[in-house]
């Protein structure tokens, strides 16, 4: 199994009004067998897609123990 970081910019038709609700549709297309395993899915507002971080109490610091 591997996996493929995919960031995706979506285009808001009058961000002017900003949004109102999200519909996220994930779709397979052309393939005859095999699985897809979405695991994460985060947005983000802004208009350049940045990489997911930890927050620092999930990190384990060197004085932790």
């Amino acid at each position: 199994m591997f996996f493929n970081l995919i960031n995706q910019a979506i285009e808001v038709k009058n961000p002017d009004r900003g949004v109102s609700a999200i519909e996220i549709e994930l779709v397979m297309e052309n393939c005859e067998s095999g699985q897809v395993n979405v695991t994460d899915i985060m947005l983000q507002g802004g208009t350049i897609s940045t990489i997911w971080a930890g927050h620092p109490s999930e990190t384990r610091w060197s004085l932790d123990g």
